[in-house]
C-alpha cells in the first residue's frame, strides 16, 4: 500500500450513468456529459474523477456503474484506470445503483469491514488534497458503522441544492451527527441556512460501510435487495451477468434515490464538513462558476470571438463562433447542432432533447 493510499478495505464507486440532457448538444445518449471534456480540459469529466483517486484508491478497488448504452464508450475512455464496469439495464436512481455496487464489492473480495466511497463523475473539485482529507475522516466515521456524507461548506445561499443540518459533534474532527435534511429551499431560507453555519450543501458524496448500507436497504427496500441478490448468486461478478437476466428484475425495482430510500429515515447517518472547492456542473450556465472567465465574466471554449458581450457562455467544437453585443446568453456548437438560449433558461435545455425524441430525431439525442 502506498503512503497516502486508503486501507485495503476501502473501495471507490463512481456513478456515471447520467444522460446529461442539460448539456445538449455536446452531451448525447451515447456520449453523455461525463464522457465529454468541459471547461477547456482535454480530459473527460470521468477521467478527471478517476485521476483524483490515483495514489489513493488503486484501480483494482474501483468500480463504475453506468447505463448499458454507455458501457462500451465508458470502457474505451477509462481503460485500465477502472477495469470493472457494471451496466444498469435502465436508470432506476441511486438506491438501486448503490445496491448493485455494494453487492459487487462483495464479489471483489470486500469483507464484512468493507467501506465504499460513492462519487459522481461530473463534479468539479478544486482542492483535491482537502477532498482526500475529508474522505479519510469519513472513512473513519464509516468504520464506526455510520453512513457518512461529505457536507460542502456553502459559499452562497444556493436554492438549487439540498442541505444537511449538522447535529451533535462526533469524536472525529469536523464530523457531526446529521440532524435533518432540507430540500431545495427558497432564497430567504437558504440565506438563513448559510448564516447559521449549521448547514452544508448535500453534494451526493457518500462514504458507507457496505454492511450497514445493505442492512438499511434490506429494511427499507427488501424487494430490491432480494431481487439483486438473486441475480448475483453464483456469479463471480455482476459485470458478467447477462443484460437480459438483470433487465428481467431491474425494471420492476422502485425508482428511488438513496437519500429518500435510506438517508432521510436512517438513525445511523453522519456528515463530515468539507471546504474543497466543490461545484456541480449541472448545466451550461454552471461553467462560468466552475472554470475561468474573462473580465466581463464570459466563459469561452474553442474558436470563439466575443465583442461587447458579457456574462456569456460560448463553446464551439469546430467553426469560429462570433458573438456581438450579447449579455447572459449560452451559445454552443457541438456535433453538428447549435444551441442558443438565455442563461436563465439553461436548466430547460433538456426540453429540447425531449422534443427531438418526440419528433423522431434520435440521431440528435
Amino acid at each position: 500500500m502506498q503512503k497516502n493510499e486508503l486501507p485495503k478495505n476501502v473501495y471507490a464507486v463512481i456513478l456515471a450513468g447520467g444522460s446529461g440532457t442539460r448539456f445538449w448538444p455536446k452531451s448525447r445518449q451515447a456520449s453523455p456529459k461525463q464522457l465529454c471534456a468541459l471547461g477547456g480540459s482535454k480530459e473527460t469529466m470521468l477521467e478527471i474523477t478517476l485521476a483524483r483517486l490515483d495514489g489513493f484508491v488503486p484501480p483494482e478497488r474501483r468500480l463504475i456503474v453506468t447505463h448499458k448504452d454507455q458501457a462500451e464508450a465508458t470502457r474505451k475512455v477509462v481503460g485500465s484506470r477502472c477495469p470493472l464496469i457494471v451496466a444498469e439495464p435502465e436508470a432506476r436512481n441511486t438506491a438501486n445503483a448503490l445496491a448493485l455496487a455494494a453487492l459487487e464489492i462483495g464479489k471483489m473480495g470486500g469483507g464484512a469491514d468493507a467501506v465504499m466511497i460513492s462519487l459522481h463523475a461530473d463534479h468539479v473539485i478544486a482542492n483535491v488534497e482537502a477532498f482526500k482529507n475529508s474522505l479519510r475522516t469519513a472513512v473513519a466515521v464509516a468504520e464506526s458503522g455510520d453512513l457518512c456524507l461529505i457536507g460542502i461548506v456553502p459559499k452562497y445561499p444556493e436554492t438549487g441544492y439540498g442541505y444537511i443540518e449538522r447535529g451533535t459533534a462526533r469524536p472525529e474532527p469536523g464530523a457531526y451527527r446529521v440532524a435533518s435534511f432540507r430540500e431545495k429551499p427558497e432564497r430567504k431560507l437558504a440565506e438563513e441556512f448559510v448564516a447559521s453555519k449549521q448547514f452544508y450543501w448535500n453534494a451526493g458524496l457518500f462514504v458507507f460501510p457496505v454492511s450497514t448500507l445493505l442492512a438499511e436497504l434490506s429494511a427499507k427496500l427488501p424487494s430490491t435487495v432480494s431481487a439483486l441478490e438473486g441475480v448475483a448468486a453464483g456469479c463471480k461478478s455482476l459485470a458478467q451477468v447477462s443484460g437480459e437476466k438483470l433487465a428481467a428484475v431491474y425494471g420492476s425495482l422502485p425508482k428511488i434515490s438513496i437519500d429518500h430510500a435510506v438517508l432521510e429515515v436512517s438513525k445511523r447517518v453522519s456528515v463530515v464538513e468539507a471546504d474543497i472547492g466543490w461545484q456541480d456542473v449541472g448545466s451550461w450556465d454552471a461553467l462560468s462558476q466552475c472554470f475561468s472567465v474573462d473580465q466581463l465574466r464570459n466563459f469561452t471554449s474553442g474558436d470563439v470571438l466575443l465583442i461587447d458581450s458579457e456574462d456569456c457562455t460560448v463553446d464551439s467544437d469546430g467553426p469560429m463562433t462570433a458573438v456581438l453585443g450579447m449579455k447572459d446568453v449560452v451559445v454552443v456548437h457541438a456535433k453538428g447542432a447549435i444551441l442558443v438560449c438565455p442563461k436563465n433558461r439553461a436548466q430547460d435545455v433538456k426540453m429540447i432533447v425531449d422534443r427531438l425524441k418526440e419528433s423522431g430525431r434520435s440521431e440528435l439525442t
